[in-house]
């Protein structure tokens, strides 16, 4: 089943497409099917609230959609801000997708890096300890949450008396990645977390972010260890649709850098997905730093039977 593949301890690779949702609800479904239809192992969606120039949809209500027209591949968010919501309500909301998509969700979170976000809905942009301190907590509460369990928890940000949860699809929890970068953020996802994602620099080559990945991966690896965790039972994401327009050069150019990466520890790779009809190219975003669904074919068909 897929959700083993993207949610389980096994050192399998798995590659996947971020769409941003800056779309009608009809493209957003057909970039998700699409992903599906060239086999593909998931799709993800950001989570942030509404950029200055514009207007994107909901990601849990559309992740709800997409699990209800998509049948094998796994769905999450690369990230839900941490600050954004009560965790509990994230709780609910996260489950209600796992029994919608009978168990193909993953629970992606993240401290949250876009202060505009914070100041549109009125939220406290903390400093970067804050800030993943406040991400710990909602993990802490979503671990228990997420396996149906009623949650009590007094935080400095999270306060919950006997709060109500679901039973999960998923047992005994859907997966919970979050997005690494600093020690703090490593060591919650060394302590917690299935999955650690970590985001390409924009802007520079493959010669800078390849060390940056692997030397943050080691710290992850010794992390694990000094927690009494085997490394290898969680899973590490690389998303490369920003800076990394020439990965798609050839597929040479892409077999080797899947390969650099997976031995520099990722299991996971996550391709920004170009759809030229959204607004985010008007509004700046270049199509270079997206892969076309072409680019994704090729993908699909000459390069990733050769990673599986």
């Amino acid at each position: 089943m897929l959700r083993q593949a993207v949610g389980s301890t096994a050192r399998s690779l798995a590659f996947g497409v971020l769409t941003f949702q800056a779309l009608t609800y009809p493209e957003l479904r057909g970039d998700a099917q699409f992903a599906e239809s060239i086999g593909l192992d998931a799709v993800w969606l950001a989570d942030q609230a509404v950029p200055d120039r514009l207007s994107i949809l909901e990601a849990w209500t559309a992740l709800a959609a997409i699990a209800a027209n998509t049948h094998r591949i796994s769905i999450g968010t690369l990230v839900t801000n941490a600050a954004m919501r009560n965790p509990m309500v994230l709780a609910r909301q996260a489950l209600t997708v796992d029994h919608v998509s009978e168990g193909r969700l993953v629970v992606g979170i993240g401290a949250g890096y876009y202060e505009a976000d914070h100041r549109w809905l009125g939220i406290a942009y903390l400093d970067a300890a804050g800030r993943v301190q406040r991400l710990s907590e909602v993990a802490e509460v979503l671990d228990r949450a997420l396996r149906g369990e009623r949650v009590t928890y007094t935080g400095a940000h999270a306060r919950l008396d006997d709060a109500p949860s679901l039973q999960p699809f998923q047992l005994p929890r859907p997966p919970i990645w979050t997005a690494v970068h600093g020690a703090k953020s490593l060591g919650l996802a060394a302590r917690l977390a299935d999955g650690a994602a970590a985001v390409g620099d924009e802007g520079t080559a493959l010669e800078e972010t390849l060390p940056r990945f692997r030397e943050r991966m080691k710290r992850l690896d010794q992390m694990c260890a000094d927690q009494g965790r085997d490394p290898s039972s969680l899973r590490r994401c690389y998303l490369a649709g920003f800076a990394e327009e020439y990965v798609f050069s050839s597929s040479d150019s892409t077999a080797d850098f899947i390969g650099r990466f997976a031995e520099a520890g990722a299991t996971d790779f996550v391709f920004g997905l170009a759809n030229r009809t959204q607004p985010a190219f008007e509004a700046g975003v270049t199509s270079g730093q997206f892969a076309t669904r072409d680019k994704l074919e090729k993908l699909a068909a000459d390069v990733l039977p050769s990673f599986r």
